[in-house]
């Protein structure tokens, strides 16, 4: 054999073994990828199982505080409905005439010497005052704001405690 053909031999055989080495490195990628695959797809399995019960512990914990704000809502409702019909009763029978509305007052007597030390100089007392209409209607007017403001305020509290008890429960 010659040199040429020589040459010629060693380089086909080293071509080959490039060919075998590449198709072999191919067939390695291949099942690394295909590892890689399987290994991804189980971890996106994970993740939308994991977002699925998030989803549904979020739509519990929507519809617990939906139900649990609608009742409070609605007793609070009620409450100022009451609190309402109670104050118009008042007012229809101050206009009426048949009650009035009255102030209990209480004072205190100054000893009338600025020298004097005996506490029994001073006298303790209890007394009414009688409004007339106009200012009864102005209590009346005062007492249902302040009824409503309760409500309200309490309403308000219930609604808070309401969705943080719902949150801790969605949580567990």
């Amino acid at each position: 054999m010659t040199a040429y053909a020589k040459a010629i031999i060693a380089a086909v055989l080293f071509a080959l073994g490039l060919a075998v080495g590449w198709v072999t490195q191919g067939w390695r990628a291949d099942a690394r990828i295909a590892s890689q695959r399987v290994d991804h797809a189980k971890v996106l399995a994970d993740i939308a199982t994991a977002t699925e019960k998030t989803q549904r512990a979020v739509r519990q914990y929507e519809k617990a505080a939906n139900a649990a704000i609608t009742a409070a809502d609605q007793s609070a409702t009620e409450r100022i409905a009451k609190n309402v019909e109670e104050t118009d009763r008042l007012r229809a029978c101050v206009a009426a005439g048949t009650c009035g509305v009255r102030i209990v007052t209480r004072y205190v007597r100054e000893p009338r010497s600025a020298g004097a030390a005996d506490s029994s100089a001073s006298t303790v007392g209890d007394a009414a005052l009688e409004l007339d209409r106009e200012a009864a209607s102005r209590v009346l007017d005062l007492r249902e704001s302040i009824k409503l403001d309760a409500e309200k305020l309490d309403y308000l509290q219930r609604y808070a405690g309401t969705c943080w008890r719902a949150r801790v429960e969605a949580v567990k």
